[in-house]
């Protein structure tokens, strides 16, 4: 019975992963009556909050109602009105019901690094609804599952907890902790290019999207198992964040992932080294320079150090990438720049302080900065 019952949920799964997406056209009859569609939505969304409890939070669900409002004004349906609701749990995720029912959870609103990610994801929600991704997949297995259509949105969406679902196997690793989840390879990239799409004419960075799907690609990567065994079609979030950068590319869109996350600024500060009192400069914690002289930019060497870290702070702002920084030279003196700026000068005073030449400092600073850049690479997407 096991293995029959093992057998059973397999293939549905395996039809599940593999539905061809329906796109929706301009003048196209909506495949779903509006009634239906409520109906439905109201059904499912019932079921979900016989598992989960709803909270509130005037603040964020004025700021999700905007951002929906927005978004569905520029998607292929602008005239649903969507209902977001908030749900208090810890668990990162984010759905949409038919009817244009929205939930999204408290772990995702602490999860996220910035409003455009947050659009990013109701984007990519709205995108499911606009091309009525739940109705079909529960329709073309609802031979394989017990209950309801509802019942079984609300599996494929939430996950299976109570008798009326117990037997819908979820379909993907990121249910419960990743909005980008429920769905197919085909249907979660229709998803995303139309969220982008939906994105790209509103007031929200696009990139948002990129930067959250690499949090999650990069949760992929240290979790996924070795063999995905009926899994094995699940979106790759690698692929995924490569498709969308792709996307951004041929929009023209600056891809700087410091415009939709939180980024640590340099910063400058005294420590004892060597028995003496230094100023630094970091990034990341990693070290970019050491200040034992105040030179002749600053009255001390932590002025020097807030100076240095004040250049080099638009820079990263503006999406400075480690190819750009390089050496170049400063009233006579080797300094490290960038984008045509000067971050830092090394003056003869400083070779004299550290034991070492000019050049050879100012190349160490440039190593230090691109190690540290390297770091927060590897913070965001490992």
């Amino acid at each position: 019975m096991t293995a029959l019952r093992s057998l059973t949920v397999a293939l549905a799964c395996t039809l599940l992963l593999t539905a061809a997406p329906f796109v929706v056209g301009a003048d196209d009859e909506p495949p779903f009556s509006a009634e239906y569609e409520q109906r439905i939505g109201a059904e499912a969304a019932a079921q979900v909050e016989s598992e989960y409890t709803r909270y509130e939070d005037e603040q964020a669900q004025a700021k999700l109602d905007a951002m929906v409002n927005e978004i569905a004004a520029a998607s292929g349906r602008p005239d649903v009105a969507y209902d977001v609701r908030l749900l208090d749990t810890e668990e990162v995720n984010a759905f949409s019901l038919p009817g244009g029912i929205i939930y999204v959870t408290r772990g995702l609103l602490g999860d996220v690094q910035s409003d455009d990610e947050l659009a990013a994801v109701l984007a990519h929600e709205i995108a499911h609804n606009c091309t009525y991704d739940a109705l079909f997949q529960a329709e073309r297995n609802s031979d394989y599952f017990t209950g309801s259509v509802a019942a079984t949105i609300a599996a494929i969406l939430l996950g299976a907890s109570s008798d009326t679902v117990s037997t819908v196997l979820i379909a993907g690793e990121y249910v419960r902790r990743g909005v980008l989840g429920g769905y197919s390879v085909d249907l979660e990239s229709q998803a995303d290019r139309h969220g982008l799409d939906y994105l790209l004419k509103t007031s929200y960075n696009p990139v948002g999207l990129l930067t959250f799907m690499g949090r999650l690609a990069a949760q992929w990567r240290r979790e996924a198992p070795a063999d995905p065994g009926v899994f094995g079609t699940h979106p790759d979030p690698d692929k995924r964040v490569a498709d969308l950068a792709e996307q951004l590319y041929d929009a023209g869109v600056d891809m700087n992932p410091r415009a939709t996350t939180q980024w640590e600024w340099p910063r400058a500060e005294e420590v004892e080294a060597d028995g003496q009192t230094v100023a630094r400069v970091t990034l990341w914690g990693d070290e970019i320079f050491r200040v034992m002289v105040a030179g002749p930019e600053a009255e001390t060497a932590l002025a020097r150090a807030e100076a240095i870290a004040a250049r080099l702070t638009p820079l990263l702002a503006a999406g400075l990438q480690r190819y750009e920084v390089g050496v170049g030279d400063h009233d006579g003196n080797p300094a490290v720049g960038a984008r045509g700026e000067t971050i830092l000068t090394v003056y003869p005073e400083d070779a004299q302080a550290q034991g070492t030449d000019q050049s050879a400092l100012a190349d160490q600073a440039r190593v230090a900065l691109m190690l540290a850049l390297r770091t927060e690479e590897l913070d965001w997407y490992w």
